[in-house]
């Protein structure tokens, strides 16, 4: 499971699109018309539910790719890239996690719920940057956290209730186009 990318794969007509393999073009192109129409739809719906999460809906939709469908891979792939948004994007808590007050830990939204980050913030300071110890060359330093990525939130948002109205509005989506490719 290690090479496994979260994503959405947009087939849930795949089996009728394979049926229709021997028709006309015109039904092939209403239903890669109407994949990608939905790929574009649900990239922008995830985005503004990851949006709730504590950052923009600008940001969180640059960082899921589209693959389109074409006429050889009928199918639109959604997937988060692993690329971190820094930390002043964020919306961020923190809670103090020692006895001198000088170490608060960074927490941000999921889904709704609170889930602890990487990184920890000094409250006293009045920048309260986050920051990540790590050890290089047997010394501890301390330098601004990368930032996080959106990759778990885009799992919480593509649940299995989002997969079934995707797939339902994907065949709306294809009867709508198939008619109006038949009134040409």
């Amino acid at each position: 499971m290690a090479g496994r990318k979260p994503g959405i794969q947009l087939d849930g007509l795949l089996s009728a699109v394979e049926s229709l393999e021997g028709q006309p073009q015109a039904i092939r192109r209403a239903s890669r018309a109407a994949i990608n129409d939905q790929g574009r739809d649900s990239k922008r719906e995830l985005a503004q539910r990851i949006a709730g999460d504590g950052i923009s809906r600008a940001k969180a939709g640059g960082q899921i790719d589209l693959k389109r469908a074409s006429n050889k891979d009928p199918v639109a792939v959604l997937a988060p890239t692993s690329r971190r948004i820094p930390f002043r994007y964020w919306k961020t808590t923190t809670r103090t996690t020692d006895s001198t007050g000088t170490r608060a830990s960074v927490w941000i939204r999921k889904g709704g719920q609170l889930m602890r980050v990487w990184g920890f913030v000094n409250p006293r300071s009045k920048r309260r940057k986050v920051l990540a110890r790590y050890r290089k060359a047997g010394q501890d330093r301390v330098r601004e956290a990368a930032g996080h990525s959106i990759k778990l939130h885009f799992q919480a948002a593509a649940d299995d209730r989002y997969r079934a109205a995707v797939g339902e509005s994907l065949s709306d989506k294809f009867i709508k186009r198939y008619n109006e490719q038949l009134k040409k």
